[in-house]
């Protein structure tokens, strides 16, 4: 495990300095934007985290981000005194039975095949959340889910429906979340995710069970992107099957990408960018879906690195604890 520097600290406790009192200096909108820029970082990175460190690209990552959203806001809505952490972890849950069951079939294939079948379930559950008007809402969707009174967390009664409040629960859980990700990419599973994605014919030989391995960074990938879900149906106090949609699938995919893969922390900055990009060039044309594709293209053709790869490598060697190795 690499030792940090005093300058990592330092940089580390001033960014948290400055997270903690965002709320105190931004605006009401720019707190909101800032907290869905934090939710959806969590989301990229556990896209990052199957396609960085296991070489396994998911074309239906919204389908746990879906299922998170929807599970929470289900219970929520549906079930009399449901305590609201229990939502968020019945969220979590959801995600991670999700990439189980549909894990258990895709990671038996590779490549292509792989990346449709991925594809095939997240349109599946779509599919479910279109037509299961009873339970889903259909395309009306599910509203009202955050209480309207205080929640009585033991201690104190916290408003959820308060911006700042939500900010602090969704930020306190996607630290909480990140750092775990980036101990378990260092821990010795890890290393066994690293060695199935290096070559897994060799692995296997050297006896390593290569499919559980998959399944296992697959279900772990799935948790998070429930958790981002969850956060997102607090947030947004509302759910809609654009949650679980394929447009869902390729913004989390262009998320990862605008920041680089090779960093487990490229994807927040990619994030980043696309949450601020999309909000900005949006206030200006309806075609912005064109420009954001052209962004893509000169991504993909000239930046191989993301957006990561421009910052000045004197400057990224303080963060070199978060490059995958």
């Amino acid at each position: 495990m690499r030792r940090f520097t005093v300058l990592q600290v330092a940089l580390a406790i001033l960014l948290a300095a400055v997270l903690l009192a965002a709320p105190r200096i931004l605006t009401i909108v720019q707190t909101r934007m800032l907290t869905e820029i934090i939710y959806f970082s969590l989301f990229a990175v556990s896209f990052n985290l199957l396609f960085a460190n296991a070489g396994l690209l998911s074309f239906g990552h919204a389908a746990y981000f879906g299922l998170g959203a929807y599970v929470t806001a289900i219970s929520l809505k549906h079930v009399a005194g449901m305590p609201f952490f229990a939502a968020i972890l019945l969220g979590a849950l959801a995600g991670t039975v999700g990439g189980i069951v549909i894990g258990f079939f895709c990671v038996r294939r590779k490549g292509s095949y792989f990346a449709l079948l991925t594809l095939a379930f997240n349109q599946f559950l779509w599919a479910i959340a279109w037509k299961w008007r009873e339970v889903t809402g259909g395309d009306d969707g599910i509203g009202g889910i955050v209480p309207k009174k205080p929640v009585d967390l033991g201690i104190v009664s916290v408003d959820f429906n308060n911006v700042t409040n939500k900010y602090y629960l969704i930020l306190i859980i996607v630290v909480l979340c990140l750092a775990v990700g980036w101990y378990l990419m260092r821990t010795p599973f890890g290393n066994t995710v690293m060695a199935v994605k290096g070559n897994d014919e060799r692995a296997s030989f050297l006896g390593y069970n290569v499919n559980r391995s998959k399944l296992l960074i697959f279900s772990l990938a799935a948790c998070f992107a429930g958790i981002a879900g969850s956060l997102f149906a607090l947030f947004q106090d509302f759910v809609a099957p654009s949650a679980i949609s394929m447009a869902m699938s390729t913004e989390v995919l262009f998320m990862a990408f605008l920041g680089g893969t090779g960093s487990f922390f490229g994807p927040i900055l990619g994030a980043a960018i696309f949450v601020y990009f999309t909000d900005w060039i949006s206030s200006i044309t309806d075609r912005w879906e064109f420009i954001l594709g052209l962004l893509f293209i000169a991504l993909v053709l000239y930046f191989h690195q993301g957006f990561i790869g421009l910052i000045p490598s004197r400057l990224k060697s303080l963060f070199a604890i978060g490059e995958n190795r």
